[in-house]
């Protein structure tokens, strides 16, 4: 999904880095993405972690909104 080459290593540094700042401290931010806000339901801050990071609020929001409606179909 992420694909081959220079950019692989990089991509995977930043990832595993947040897995290990999360591990220690509780808080996924780290010197490769910088800050990584706390999430609340207000916003949705969520981190989009490519070659670049981009922190993105409300993603997705039309399509959660469209899948919301299923939760209000009956169970069979």
């Amino acid at each position: 999904m992420v694909g081959t080459g220079p950019a692989l290593q990089p991509l995977a540094d930043k990832v595993s880095g947040a897995w290990v700042a999360f591990a220690r401290t509780g808080n996924p931010s780290h010197s490769r993405i910088g800050k990584w806000p706390a999430y609340n339901a207000a916003d949705r801050p969520t981190m989009h972690i490519d070659n670049e990071r981009k922190m993105v609020n409300h993603p997705d929001h039309e399509e959660r909104l469209a899948m919301a409606q299923f939760n209000r179909l009956p169970m069979f």
